[in-house]
């Protein structure tokens, strides 16, 4: 809302004595305003009352901002109308000092100020019942605040619970670390902080006794000035690490802390001055340090491995990172030729490969041509494995080929086992464990893993979304919408957040800020597969069919699963098993939750060629 500005309320009241008689025209004469000193032309604004109009109309007008901002919200009129009106309540301002200070309202009516005889003016009068206007309007503004801030605030964008759906006590054994801060002279080396801090966290994550937040959850903090105790409630951790990096030439400086989030108290700290060429070794070092303050250590002889040496490689590698990270169809191109540069100087950086491999899936998912796309994946995949067996990163990265492409579930199981074993503290391993049990049609055990990896990642916008579907899934739709809300209202855009809360209003009923939420979806193919589902079930199946059939048009058999939920939303079973043979064929990443799909399975129970479907795709 628009918000009042410190301001007068009253002014003094006309002078006496000498000084007002210097300023005072003789009794029964006219005056006029020449030759008026600056003391003497404030006095005259304040008899003419000009400062009391000027207040009362900026706080009449704040109020009729207010009014109009409301009722034009709830006939969803467009943004420019209430741009007009404030403009207009702006321009105002001067006309209504103008008229102040030219004319006065007498018992006859308005007239021109310099035609009111003096000894005839009621200025002192019309003064005092500004101020009783002033007063009350103040009254009126002061009250519209509170209950704007009061009553009218929906409780999901304050109540800090819902960011953590499953929040648990923090435990001594655990740690979030926070995005190191770039202190380099040019400002420039965001990526490297980013990067380094990534690697930490990794390092972190292989100490079995050690429980580490999530990155996504820890970097949700990145730039903002909040509490470290105030983050340690946030992510349940009962410990953070912080620091900067300075980086200018061929030398770095990284000054590290580790903070107790209980009561803000240092743990350990330490300042690393290294030559750049160090880098790889310095990022064990303070891995070690932070396990040695925090009483633990690595299990047997596993220790992190950057996998090289080569320092234009990894700075290639953090880079590719760093665009694999913000997870946009653009950014995952860049990602992809940055992690090849790193390949191209170190053809045996295993981190890279599986960096790669990461950015083709990705990329491949949300595009077309699954097969090519899939098959760059796996071979980078296994060529990160074949060259470091005891980087997790590898088995991550494979396993997820393996779950959207290959439909090999078992062997699916097996990669995220062994980088469980290599890595045991990765909130990301336990949301591929959550993804494999989704698809199988496990949901108690795919929930209890999503809660384990929101103890440990309570701002994953992926696990956010998942453990919304659960919760509508099983009719808890009070919490799954305000959770939805707070995602919508709070987390960056991106991660189809609008689409889940579409569907969760869907889920209620409430077709109308359905329809509203879909509007504000990023991904078109899946703004319009909602639509078409929307528009028909609210009776317009020309309209729904519209959508449809620019879904079909612009992306296909590629959006095969999309089209599958329209026609199954619709009842129509040949369609919706003909969709769903098109996306087997091509290998549509989608189908795989076909188990988990509502309106899908009860329409298609009981039908042979659903069954054999599933059978086919290894999920009887």
């Amino acid at each position: 809302m628009l918000h009042i500005g410190d301001c007068l309320i009253g002014a003094k009241a006309p002078q006496s004595g000498p000084k007002a008689a210097i300023l005072s025209p003789p009794i029964g004469a006219t005056h006029n305003n020449k030759g008026l000193s600056l003391s003497g032309f404030f006095d005259e604004l304040k008899r003419r009352n000009v400062v009391r109009v000027g207040i009362a109309y900026v706080l009449i007008a704040w109020l009729i901002a207010q009014v109009a901002e409301l009722a034009l919200d709830s006939f969803e009129a467009p943004g420019w109308v209430i741009k007009t009106v404030l403009l207009l309540l702006a321009l105002g301002v001067p006309v209504a000092l103008f008229f102040a200070w030219a004319f006065e309202i007498t018992p006859e009516g308005l007239k021109k100020e310099k035609d009111v005889d003096r000894s005839q003016s009621v200025t002192h009068d019309t003064g005092r019942k500004l101020n009783s206007v002033i007063i009350g309007v103040l009254i009126l503004a002061v009250g519209l605040l509170l209950a704007d801030k009061f009553l009218m605030q929906p409780e999901v964008a304050t109540d800090t619970s819902v960011a953590v759906p499953v929040a648990r006590a923090a435990e001594t054994n655990s740690i979030a670390v926070l995005p190191f801060v770039d202190m380099s002279p040019n400002k420039d080396q965001e990526y490297f902080t980013d990067g380094l801090t990534e690697n930490l966290l990794h390092a972190l994550a292989q100490i079995s006794e050690l429980k580490v937040a999530g990155r996504t959850s820890s970097f949700a903090f990145k730039g903002k000035n909040t509490d470290l105790r105030d983050i340690g409630q946030q992510l349940n951790v009962g410990s953070i690490l912080e620091g900067s990096v300075q980086k200018a030439g061929g030398k770095i400086r990284i000054t590290t802390q580790l903070i107790n989030t209980e009561d803000g108290y240092h743990l350990w700290s330490k300042t690393f001055d290294r030559d750049l060429e160090d880098i790889f070794s310095v990022q064990d070092e303070i891995a070690g340090a932070v396990a040695s303050a925090l009483k633990k250590s690595l299990l047997g002889d596993r220790e992190w491995s950057i996998s090289t040496s080569n320092f234009e490689a990894y700075n290639a590698y953090l880079l590719g990172l760093s665009y694999l990270n913000k997870a946009t169809p653009g950014d995952w191109d860049r990602a992809i030729e940055q992690f090849q540069s790193a390949l191209q100087i170190d053809a045996n950086m295993a981190l890279a490969w599986a960096g790669l491999s990461r950015a083709y899936s990705q990329k491949t998912g949300y595009s077309t041509n699954f097969e090519a796309g899939f098959a760059k994946a796996r071979e980078a995949a296994l060529k990160a494995i074949e060259l470091d067996p005891n980087l997790a990163d590898g088995y991550l990265a494979l396993s997820n080929v393996q779950t959207s492409h290959d439909w090999d579930w078992d062997g699916a199981q097996a990669s995220l086992n062994r980088a469980t074993e290599l890595r045991p503290s990765d909130p990301d391993i336990v949301v591929g464990m959550a993804q494999l049990k989704w698809i199988r049609g496990e949901e108690k055990i795919a929930t209890d893993h999503i809660e384990e990896a929101l103890s440990q990642d309570p701002l994953n916008v992926t696990l956010l979304r998942s453990y919304v579907s659960a919760l509508t899934r099983m009719g808890r739709t009070d919490e799954s919408l305000a959770r939805a809300q707070w995602m919508a209202q709070t987390l960056p855009e991106g991660g189809a957040i609008y689409y889940t809360l579409s569907a969760v209003y869907q889920r209620r009923g409430d077709l109308e800020n359905a329809l509203a939420a879909i509007e504000n979806e990023a991904f078109d193919f899946l703004r319009w597969e909602q639509e078409a589902i929307l528009y028909d079930e609210m009776g317009d199946r020309k309209t729904a069919q519209e959508k449809l059939d620019k879904l079909v048009t612009t992306y296909g058999d590629d959006t095969s699963w999309q089209i599958a939920r329209v026609y199954a939303s619709w009842g129509d079973k040949d369609e919706t098993v003909a969709a769903l043979e098109r996306g087997f064929a091509v290998r549509d990443p989608g189908i795989v939750y076909i188990k988990g799909e509502d309106s899908m399975t009860q329409l298609l129970a009981g039908d042979p060629r659903y069954e054999d479907l599933l059978r086919r795709m290894n999920l009887l």
